[in-house]
């Protein structure tokens, strides 16, 4: 399937032989007041926010005035790139990517029970990335600006599927890759991250892996390229981009925007950048409407600041024993909840045992997935059980990562 709508290649600063219309990449944007900011290489967020106590991200802001969507789109439905069939609206040139061929994973159909509440629920599988999570995409963007800027070392913190990711296309681009972790960091996801030739550094604890990345960082010069707030933010822009890419395929797929997106939420770079992709396919006449984004959230931070009407999502107490460790942050971002108010969404707090019965009815469909993944399966039925989603809405729920990741799911 193609897009249905009429209407560059890369930016401006990029240069193009493929066409007149030319997307540009005009800078930074903040999230929540809108102060512009020339492209950053750090994760600390707008300035202004951070000094009235609200961090809040800095995301890419591009130029599509004047831009034909549907020339656009009929150069992308062309290419077999994978994401980077999309370059006009990434960070760096195509010819510049390091990429394993990410992207391009399929929706598919995961029946309704019979007589049952449920939608028929399309999944956007993207255990099929390289590295086997939706982490392939942020950082096949974000090593590619990395690398272009001149890095020569990335870092991160992370629990599992970023820090295999970022190994693996660290390696590809010749690079040396540092991840921050906690000791309990699955064998799995340790084992990857060594087998790709990257550097396990451990802390205390999650809250200890923000100073070591700054400190580390302004020593031996590391590019960071995640959240290094203890008032979570976002990862670094770039990466970002990359998730703008699950928007733009499910619309290729579908000829249209879904409803409904349902998405496993922690700090939300992904959910962002989902919805970044859907807004500039609006802007480019590419869609009509805009779905309903649903944060599929372990603990009710975007659920407490909805009810609350709260402009910073609280942090909320965890349990120490959840095998939700992927969506396992304990406060979400004023990123993540601009999203929601944006699109008129939701979240859903799911309980372990919502976590557990939805990776099963996963399973039994063909598809093993992490249990942090199955998140966005229990929250669409939680919906649909309190009628916020019918069996008329066509609803995508995104699996963001293979079990095999994460053997104690499988028990």
């Amino acid at each position: 399937m193609s897009f249905t709508t009429a209407g560059s290649e890369s930016s401006a600063e990029h240069g193009s032989a493929e066409g007149a219309a030319h997307p540009r990449l005009r800078g930074l944007r903040c999230v929540r007041c809108g102060e512009r900011s020339s492209l950053r290489s750090d994760t600390e967020g707008c300035r202004r926010c951070r000094a009235d106590g609200v961090p809040a991200a800095l995301l890419a802001e591009h130029e599509l005035s004047g831009t034909d969507g549907g020339l656009l789109a009929e150069r992308w439905s062309r290419r077999r790139d994978g994401m980077w069939a999309y370059r006009e609206l990434l960070p760096v040139p195509g010819e510049r990517a390091v990429t394993l061929r990410e992207g391009a994973t399929p929706l598919v159909a995961l029946p309704a029970p019979a007589g049952g509440e449920l939608p028929e629920v399309l999944v956007k599988d993207e255990r099929r990335n390289p590295t086997g999570s939706f982490k392939d995409r942020f950082y096949s963007a974000a090593v590619s600006w990395a690398a272009w800027q001149g890095a020569r070392t990335v870092a991160l913190a992370s629990s599992g599927n970023a820090a295999v990711s970022a190994a693996a296309y660290s390696a590809a681009a010749g690079l040396d890759c540092v991840a921050v972790a906690t000791p309990d960091i699955g064998e799995v996801w340790r084992g990857l991250v060594e087998l790709h030739g990257g550097r396990m550094v451990y802390a205390a604890d999650a809250a200890e892996r923000w100073d070591i990345l700054r400190r580390e960082a302004d020593e031996r010069g590391w590019s960071v390229l995640t959240n290094t707030s203890a008032v979570p933010v976002s990862s670094l822009w770039a990466g970002v981009e990359g998730y703008k890419t699950l928007a733009y395929e499910i619309v290729e797929e579908l000829g249209a925007a879904p409803d409904a997106v349902s998405f496993p939420v922690s700090r939300g770079d992904g959910f962002a950048g989902m919805w970044a992709g859907f807004r500039e396919l609006f802007e480019l006449g590419l869609i009509g409407a805009l779905p309903r984004m649903i944060a599929a959230e372990r603990y009710p931070s975007l659920t407490t600041a909805l009810r609350e009407d709260l402009e910073l999502p609280p942090e909320q107490p965890v349990d120490p024993a959840s095998l939700a460790s992927s969506i396992g942050n304990p406060q979400a971002t004023v990123m993540s909840l601009r999203v929601l108010r944006e699109s008129g969404g939701t979240a859903v707090a799911c309980s372990e045992e919502e976590l557990r019965a939805a990776t099963r009815t996963l399973a039994r469909s063909g598809l093993a997935a992490e249990r942090s993944s199955a998140a966005s399966l229990a929250a669409v039925e939680r919906l649909c059980r309190s009628g916020e989603l019918s069996r008329r809405d066509r609803v995508v729920q995104v699996l963001t990562s293979h079990a095999a990741h994460q053997p104690s799911t499988l028990r």
